[in-house]
């Protein structure tokens, strides 16, 4: 049995690109209900306030005193690691698009952002342009942190704006659209039944995953791992939703972004902290290409898991040997670092953000 890595140079690209239309004018003028929308943005911050008062002050790395026992079942707040590190102005953006989910998936065009970014556009020099770079970076962090609205196309997504001036006077108004486009939805979807239906799937199939990962932390992850492993093949044949958790769960066939979104969106479901990141990676032909891993925080440390590598390409017959299965489950940064190098980028020349720092020693 002979086995090689995944190559496959397009395939791996962990990369958003977020169209960023700005319009100058809109002859229609769009009211909102800024009270109901700003009480809903207190509700979410709400939830997260616990976990972002345990990070550090620059918002990068866990505070070395943080403790998530094994057993402890985690809340919805460990989910928004990448949104930690937004600035105010990106925080208000990212939550106003989770709040608008819905609306998004009904393909509402013009969902207003908050009343605030006017004063957020106003006190910078850059104005509306500051704005557009805080929209991509908040997107970028919840495209990353949410892996379960796979059917959305960052492509379609897009901010408009309204400017009105008076005298010397501007003022802004911003907006969620999807400009020409009569929906967000990634191509294989055409309407929000049919979006419905792959999620019902998807549903499925988890909850099949679920009921099967018992035990605590390190043996749930082990499983899901080796479900992931066992059940999926990586793709060669440039199939539809490679890089999502529906190419994975349901046609069980994917490259190294649905690999690693997959095993984020179950620990997510698990309560167990995990991180998808992006960066490059070397093979074992010394060939280096745009990549995606999790990493996990377990007895006290980070550590990483690289499910695509963990399930080679196999040449012939016969099974995954198991010195080959786990040999990136669970590394520290001794081996992982090797030929792993993380970038943070989502978006090319995006925010470049920053990951945890990992234990040095694979997991006992």
């Amino acid at each position: 049995m002979s086995n090689k890595k995944k190559q496959n140079g397009s395939g791996c690209l962990f990369a958003f690109v977020v169209a960023i239309a700005v319009m100058a004018t809109i002859v229609v003028l769009y009211s909102m209900n800024s009270g109901k929308i700003q009480e809903n943005l207190n509700n979410i911050t709400t939830n997260i306030a616990e976990y972002i008062k345990q990070l550090n002050e620059n918002g990068n790395t866990l505070k070395d005193n943080i403790e998530f026992p094994e057993e402890e079942k985690l809340t919805e707040a460990q989910k928004y690691y990448y949104y930690q590190q937004l600035s105010e102005t990106g925080k208000k953006i990212y939550l106003t698009i989770e709040n608008n989910i819905d609306k998004l998936k009904n393909g509402e065009d013009n969902i207003p952002l908050p009343p605030s970014l006017n004063e957020d556009a106003k006190s910078n020099s850059d104005g509306k342009d500051y704005i557009a770079k805080e929209f991509q970076n908040a997107w970028d962090a919840f495209v990353t942190d949410k892996s379960q609205y796979f059917y959305i196309d960052s492509s379609k997504v897009c901010l408009v704006t309204k400017m009105t001036t008076k005298g010397s006077n501007t003022n802004y108004e911003f907006y969620i659209g999807k400009g020409d486009n009569s929906n967000y939805f990634i191509e294989e979807f055409d309407n929000k039944e049919q979006v419905e239906a792959a999620i019902k799937r998807i549903e499925k199939v988890k909850k099949e995953i679920l009921q099967n990962a018992s035990g605590n932390n390190y043996e749930k992850m082990k499983y899901v791992h080796d479900w992931i492993v066992d059940n999926v093949k990586y793709d060669t044949l440039n199939s539809e939703n490679t890089s999502n958790i529906y190419g994975c769960l349901v046609n069980k066939r994917v490259v190294c972004e649905g690999y690693a979104r997959t095993f984020k969106y179950l620990m997510d479901e698990l309560n167990i902290p995990c991180i998808l990141v992006s960066g490059t990676a070397v093979d074992e032909n010394g060939k280096s290409e745009r990549h995606a891993w999790n990493y996990v925080y377990i007895k006290n440390n980070w550590y990483a898991i690289d499910t695509t590598w963990d399930d080679p390409i196999i040449i012939g017959t016969g099974k995954i040997d198991t010195s080959i299965k786990y040999k990136y489950f669970l590394n520290g940064s001794n081996t992982i670092n090797k030929n792993h190098t993380p970038i943070g980028e989502v978006t090319k020349n995006g925010m470049k953000f920053k990951y945890p720092e990992l234990s040095k020693e694979d997991i006992k």
